[in-house]
């Protein structure tokens, strides 16, 4: 029996490493710690503009696999449904405020609208981690959540390889049973 214990302890943190809501959280680190330099109105802009060009790409490599996997899952099902496409509104703004902070050339407007893209994000991350994944891992399956785990990190790896937040890998999410 201590053997079946020792196993299951084993087997489970494996297991919960690729599950989605465990990797979302674990993505969001990164996104949380350039969110509070880019918010700070203390910090010189030439930092805060610094953190806005590495934050950029890290949201893209997180939003879009989320996108295509888990609200794509929860729009799917009529518990999740409405959290899935407010996710997905929320990410649409994002991705809006990102390009127009790429093309503002007036340090003060661009301040400002880092300052914005990061408590936008900041209030979206609080969301999802006080209520969207919560609610998911109380509605889906584990098999599912490791499914859209192992797509997630997939497609991450896709965007970042790509290394241009334009481009789009192929929608592997359609391949998802569910």
């Amino acid at each position: 029996m201590a053997q079946q214990t020792e196993t299951s302890k084993t087997s489970t943190p494996q297991m919960r490493n690729n599950d989605i809501v465990e990797v979302i959280l674990e993505d969001h680190k990164p996104l949380k710690k350039l969110i509070s330099i880019m918010k700070d109105s203390e910090q010189e802009f030439a930092e805060r503009k610094g953190a806005f060009e590495e934050f950029a790409p890290l949201l893209i490599a997180h939003a879009k696999p989320e996108e295509q996997t888990l609200y794509t899952f929860m729009k799917r099902d009529e518990e999740l449904r409405e959290e899935g496409f407010e996710g997905d509104v929320e990410h649409a703004i994002a991705d809006q405020l990102v390009e127009e902070i790429k093309r503002t050339s007036d340090e003060d407007l661009c301040s400002a609208r880092i300052k914005v893209l990061a408590e936008l994000v900041e209030h979206h991350i609080e969301e999802e981690e006080e209520d969207l994944l919560p609610d998911f891992r109380k509605n889906s399956e584990a098999a599912d959540r490791l499914e859209l785990g192992n797509t997630f990190l997939t497609l991450k790896v896709d965007y970042m390889a790509a290394d241009d937040d334009n481009i789009i890998p192929d929608q592997k999410s359609e391949n998802l049973k569910h």
